[in-house]
């Protein structure tokens, strides 16, 4: 009965280990833009190559899935810069989605207090004399 015992323990232990469970990598409020856990605000505080190890590859701006499988485009059509499609973005300013029409607060979570910048390290004075 002891050995009986024990190698169901061992059956147990072996059956249940092999199944590698899912991670828990984000809060569950991770979606929520209004969220202090939001992906947003962490991207804004210490950028997007913090997301790499498991949604981007070996090139720059390769944001397709990595490891994780899970791709910025699924959720983003402009990838991983949480923009518009890039031609919506610059296009029209009759667009609803034109990127003049966006609270300038949170332009300045990714590209600085003065948008000259910030930690995406795109200016919009590169495409503006002002603003």
């Amino acid at each position: 009965m002891k050995k009986l015992l024990i190698f169901s323990f061992i059956i147990f232990i072996v059956i249940g280990c092999t199944k590698l469970g899912e991670p828990t990598m984000h809060p569950t409020d991770w979606n929520d833009y209004s969220s202090e856990s939001s992906h947003m605000t962490k991207i804004a505080v210490t950028g997007i190559e913090g997301c790499k190890p498991c949604h981007g590859g070996i090139e720059k701006h390769d944001y397709f899935g990595g490891s994780s499988g899970v791709s910025c485009y699924q959720c983003h059509a402009g990838g991983p810069s949480g923009h518009p499609v890039f031609n919506i973005w610059v296009g029209s300013p009759e667009n609803a989605d034109f990127h003049g029409k966006e609270n300038i607060e949170r332009c300045n979570l990714c590209h600085g207090e003065y948008l000259t910048g910030g930690i995406a390290e795109v200016s919009c004075y590169t495409c503006h004399e002002t603003i």
